[in-house]
């Protein structure tokens, strides 16, 4: 009988050191508490649940966790390269907000019509494009008020880095209690709170959340002068210099508008650069 309990200890000893620990760890841990085996039939029917709730991406990383355990604990891995789940394009073309519903979020997230962690929310996702499992995965360790910085464990194999943390976002950031812990299905049920809030309207638009914030944040900054290779660096997207295939796969996506169903200097110097050609942080001034 396999032991599970050992499996899991394997794997948490081999992340110990990764980015986001806990969360991979999580993924293992539910693939051994719902598979009803170690074969492939049993991973295929674990990765079919998840593609009914999950999007493509998504059930990748897992898929990819789950692989990394069976190596960790000398199990033969029963696919062959290729044989994965796959993420076509199109799975990654997801509709995005238009700035006039996110110049609408943030309004009534300084007008006080959200609640604390909505504003706090719409803040880090507005400035920075953070994924729901990002905003989630925050605490208070993460935030250094004194330097004004942000830390940002990211996921998806991407790039771990400090943000600077601007004015315009700093009393919704202090305001907020990072170690009270969030579920991810919970801050996605909050982004749709929040749009019924800033739109007055139910948007029945497939795909919507978060990332249609991020989605947003890119083409703005683009078209605001700011380098693809600089925003690409400031969404935190792991690559070589040439390497465009996820910025390229987000920009010009769908627009749904309100008609539609202690950081390292030189990165504070960045962030300084993208914050001036910012398409969202005029909307949290005084004299929006």
């Amino acid at each position: 009988m396999v032991d599970k309990d050992k499996l899991l200890a394997a794997y948490a000893a081999n992340i110990s050191r990764a980015d986001n620990p806990n969360q991979y760890l999580s993924y293992a841990q539910h693939f051994l508490k719902h598979a009803t085996g170690l074969d492939r039939p049993a991973i295929d029917n674990y990765l079919d649940s998840l593609r009914q709730v999950y999007r493509p991406g998504t059930v990748n990383l897992r898929y990819r966790t789950i692989r990394r355990l069976y190596n960790v604990n000398n199990i033969p891995w029963p696919y062959r390269r290729g044989e994965g789940p796959q993420i076509k394009e199109r799975d990654e073309y997801r509709p995005q907000l238009a700035s006039s519903v996110v110049g609408a979020m943030i309004l009534k997230a300084r007008d006080g019509v959200l609640y604390p962690v909505e504003q706090c929310y719409v803040a880090l996702s507005t400035t920075y494009g953070l994924r729901r499992e990002e905003m989630a995965s925050l605490r208070s360790k993460d935030i250094d008020l004194r330097h004004r910085a942000i830390y940002v464990a990211t996921l998806k194999s991407g790039r771990e880095r400090y943000h600077l943390i601007p004015d315009e976002i700093m009393p919704y950031i202090e305001a907020h209690d990072f170690d009270t812990v969030y579920a991810v299905s919970t801050v996605s049920v909050m982004f749709k709170r929040i749009l019924l809030k800033s739109t007055g309207a139910k948007m029945k638009v497939k795909g919507l959340g978060w990332h249609s914030i991020r989605r947003a944040l890119l083409e703005g900054l683009v078209r605001n002068g700011l380098n693809i290779f600089a925003a690409r660096k400031f969404l935190r997207w792991k690559g070589s210099s040439g390497d465009m295939a996820m910025p390229s796969r987000y920009y010009g996506n769908v627009v749904v508008d309100m008609d539609s169903t202690a950081p390292v200097m030189d990165e504070a110097q960045q962030d300084e650069e993208v914050f001036e050609k910012h398409p969202f942080l005029p909307f949290w001034r005084d004299d929006a």
